[in-house]
C-alpha cells in the first residue's frame, strides 16, 4: 500500500515538474520574441535640426509582451529607411527611442476649418515676446488710441482766434498737459500664424526655416451670412483703423483652460 502511495506521489510530482518547466520555457520563448525599434547608439547624441544617419542609430529589442502601445509612438526598426535623412526638432541623447513626434516638419500652409477665415494683424514685436506665442494660442490684443488734440489756448490781448506772431503767454507752462492715451482691449481670437510660422519655433528651427515677419499675426475670424465681418473682428479693424494701423499689443490666453 506504501508503494502504491510513493508512486502517486512520484508521478504528481513529476505532472508539477513538467508544468514548471512548460511554464518557464513559454516565459523564456516569451523574452526571445522581441520587437526592434530604432534607438540612439551609445554615447552618440544628435542634436536638434540635424539629420539622422543609419550610423548613428541602433536596434534596440523590446520583447513582445511589453511593448503594449509603444508601436503607436515609436518607429520600428524595419522602417529605418524611411527615417534616414530627416531631420529630428529636439536634440536626442544616447539610447533614446525615436519618436514619431520627432520627425514633427513645418506645416506649409494655413490650415482653415469650414467658415473660417483669416485676417492679418500687425502687432508690436518689442512689447511681447513672439516665440512663445504658438499657432492655436488665443490672444487678445491691446490697442492705444491716439491721444485727443489738447485745446488751442489764446493769447491774452490778442483778438479773438490769436494773432500772428504773438508771444506765448507768461503762464503758458500752467497749460493743462495732453490728455494720456486710452487703450482697448479686445478678443480673444485664435492665432494661426505669425508671419511665415504656422508651429512652434523649435519645429521651425529643425528644418532650418527662419521665421520672418512676425509682426504680422494671421487670426481667425468669421463672416455674417451678409458677408460682412462678425462684430469683434470688424471693431479690431475699425481700431486698428484709428490708429493708422500701428502694430498692437499682445495678450496670450491661458492653454490649460477655456477661460477667456
Amino acid at each position: 500500500m506504501k508503494g502504491i502511495q510513493g508512486l502517486i506521489v512520484a508521478v504528481g510530482l513529476g505532472i508539477l515538474g513538467a508544468i514548471l518547466n512548460f511554464a518557464y520555457l513559454h516565459n523564456e520563448a516569451q523574452k526571445l520574441d522581441l520587437v526592434y525599434f530604432i534607438a540612439v547608439k551609445p554615447d552618440v547624441t544628435i542634436a536638434r535640426g540635424d539629420k539622422l544617419v543609419a550610423d548613428k542609430l541602433v536596434k534596440l529589442g523590446i520583447p513582445k509582451q511589453s511593448v503594449g502601445n509603444l508601436k503607436e509612438f515609436a518607429i520600428l526598426y524595419e522602417d529605418l529607411h524611411t527615417v534616414e535623412g530627416a531631420p529630428v526638432w529636439r536634440t536626442l541623447s544616447e539610447g533614446s527611442l525615436l519618436l514619431q513626434a520627432d520627425l514633427v516638419t513645418p506645416t506649409k500652409e494655413l490650415d482653415l476649418g469650414k467658415g473660417e477665415k483669416a485676417m492679418w494683424i500687425p502687432v508690436d514685436t518689442k512689447s511681447f515676446e513672439p516665440s512663445l506665442v504658438v499657432p492655436g494660442d488665443m490672444v487678445s490684443f491691446l490697442i492705444s488710441l491716439p491721444r485727443a488734440n489738447s485745446p488751442t489756448r489764446a493769447v491774452p490781448g490778442a483778438p479773438e482766434g490769436g494773432a500772428a506772431g504773438a508771444a506765448p503767454s507768461a503762464d503758458a507752462s500752467a497749460e493743462p498737459a495732453a490728455p494720456p492715451a486710452q487703450s482697448r482691449m479686445i478678443g480673444p481670437f485664435k492665432v494661426l500664424a505669425l508671419g511665415n510660422r504656422l508651429g512652434s519655433t523649435d519645429v521651425m528651427k529643425a528644418a532650418k526655416i527662419s521665421p520672418v515677419h512676425e509682426n504680422l499675426m494671421a487670426i481667425s475670424v468669421s463672416v455674417k451670412q451678409n458677408g460682412e465681418l462678425q462684430d469683434d473682428a470688424q471693431a479690431l479693424w475699425d481700431l486698428l483703423g484709428a490708429t493708422h494701423f500701428r502694430g498692437a499689443g499682445v495678450i496670450l490666453h491661458d492653454r490649460k483652460s477655456n477661460n477667456k
